[in-house]
């Protein structure tokens, strides 16, 4: 049985190895109703992976062995056939392969391009006779097999295998209802489908959020306005793999006029970003964000969000933020480093119109200190400044022992840190300004940047030391990740590796070939 896995493992890899080496609607299989359907443009992928340039000819010599081995003379043939050129399989990897999730979150379903449908019997045959799959039974108008819980049928056009945890029969039955689909009942006349294949990417992804736990599609409901289901929302992700980075940009498609205009009405609260106060912070910063708006505006949105108004009612002290937020106006950034391994550096600065709200909040924190006793008091250490000393900075996350958090309003930028030395001397040597992603900042609505390198010695102190060698070997790969927020219905996502000029996939690729020991 092991053999069987394995050799069956194999022959996938090879066939995409192969798959660099054209009629229907065969996307009119995928039902209308799928929570989630992903695109993968195979013939893309492998080209950029470079799996072909990677793994060796004697190394592929001995996996087709493998697969092959055991095989009689004619079965080895047609394996041979596809391993040296896929479409043999019968299969046309130059068109998308598709997967889907129903709603119910337990049947899922592949859909391919069947090119030629007599290959793929024989292929087909091959694997029954290896025990791999039952032998091919033709059916209302597809030929059917098994194996375990997976269910496959082809036609002429379509290649389907379902998944499920229904009997093989009722998974059967669905299936005959999706190869016999109508286009304008089926995935394929949605105006999703249309965006995604537009979409140009290697990967793409469309779901709703019906398969979301519980608890937070539930906060998620209650902060929709009167009459909005979370149905009237989906996602639409398309993923490239480009030169040093991975791109993911994520569409935001409301199905529901109000709920658009609640987004968008929530956007307009904030304004384009620019550098403000990058040069406040260092440029070795593991994670740092900034917005900038007006924070009465903002407030006045926020305060309309059901979710919003019970984690005020949950906090343990009674704090009237409004005054703070009615205080802000521009730029809102908050910086992150470690300043070792166990204590966080946490900066935020906001400008402000001035002063005027501190007082306020001071006076609203002082009973709350008082409770405190000895473990926490409030010092002035000048003009709108204060410095909270805390016997045990563990309460806050900042470390054992004693620890003082700064905060206080300076030339009209209010401030909130436990680095003191950052406060009053700035930054020492370059700053974020001189960051790899620093010019993608500007003219976002909001951004966030984590360096991955900055914080390489903790993320692998928390690793095993007979793992380390190996999550070195992946850490280092790795540069920076940043997330930018265009409008109401764009976001961007990206990766970026140290290596800018070999694409990202193959960089991946040749990792994990090293790391499984495939390649050396």
């Amino acid at each position: 049985m092991v053999k069987h896995v394995w050799n069956y493992a194999l022959l996938v890899v090879l066939v995409l190895l192969a798959a660099c080496s054209e009629k229907n609607e065969y996307t009119r299989v995928i039902p209308q109703d799928a929570s989630v359907v992903g695109s993968f443009q195979v013939s893309s992928l492998v080209q950029k992976s470079g799996l072909t340039e990677s793994v060796d000819k004697a190394t592929l010599d001995k996996m087709k062995k493998n697969v092959t081995q055991g095989l009689g003379a004619e079965e080895a043939k047609v394996l041979e056939d596809i391993l040296n050129n896929p479409s043999e399989s019968g299969i046309d990897f130059k068109k998308p392969i598709y997967f889907f999730i129903q709603p119910d979150g337990e049947t899922s379903g592949v859909v391919a391009c069947v090119q030629n449908s007599d290959k793929l019997h024989d292929l087909v045959d091959v694997l029954a006779g290896q025990q791999m799959c039952a032998q091919l039974e033709e059916k209302d108008g597809a030929s059917w097999t098994e194996s375990g819980k997976l269910v496959l049928a082809f036609t002429d056009e379509a290649l389907l295998m379902g998944s499920g945890r229904m009997k093989s029969e009722e998974l059967k039955a669905q299936m005959k209802g999706w190869l016999n689909n109508p286009k304008e009942r089926s995935f394929a006349a949605t105006d999703e489908y249309k965006s995604m294949s537009e979409a140009n990417a290697d990967m793409a992804f469309v779901n709703g959020l019906e398969l979301m736990p519980v608890e937070l599609r539930s906060m998620m409901q209650a902060a929709l306005p009167e009459g909005a289901k979370l149905s009237d929302i989906r996602m639409l992700t398309a993923v490239r793999f480009e030169n040093g980075k991975m791109v993911a940009d994520m569409q935001t498609i409301y199905k529901n006029k109000e709920l658009r205009k609640m987004a968008e009405t929530q956007m307009a609260a904030l304004d384009k970003l620019n550098d403000k106060y990058m040069d406040a912070y260092p440029e070795n910063t593991f994670c740092w964000m900034a917005l900038r708006g007006n924070g009465a505006k903002l407030y006045e949105q926020l305060d309309k969000q059901k979710v919003f108004g019970s984690a005020l009612m949950s906090m343990p002290f009674d704090i009237d933020l409004k005054p703070v937020f009615e205080a802000v106006d521009g730029t809102v950034t908050l910086g992150m480093n470690m300043l070792d391994e166990k204590i966080p550096q946490v900066s935020l600065f906001a400008e402000v119109k001035n002063a005027d709200f501190l007082q306020a909040l001071i006076n609203q924190l002082k009973p709350i200190i008082s409770m405190a006793g000895r473990s926490m008091r409030l010092v002035p250490t000048g003009k709108d400044s204060y410095e909270l000393q805390l016997a045990d900075g563990s309460q806050f996350g900042m470390g054992q022992g004693p620890t003082s958090i700064c905060i206080g309003v300076r030339d009209k930028r209010f401030y909130l840190t436990n680095d003191k030395l950052l406060l009053n001397e700035g930054v020492k040597g370059n700053s974020l300004v001189k960051a790899p992603w620093a010019s993608e900042v500007s003219g976002k609505r909001f951004f966030m940047a984590l360096s991955i390198s900055s914080v390489r010695d903790l993320i692998l102190s928390e690793v095993p030391r007979y793992s380390r060698g190996i999550a070195g070997q992946v850490v280092d790969n790795f540069s920076y990740l940043t997330v930018d927020v265009k409008d109401a219905e764009h976001t961007t996502f990206t990766v970026s590796s140290k290596d800018e000029k070999t694409n990202v996939l193959k960089q991946w690729m040749d990792l994990g070939l090293k790391v499984s020991g495939v390649v050396r």
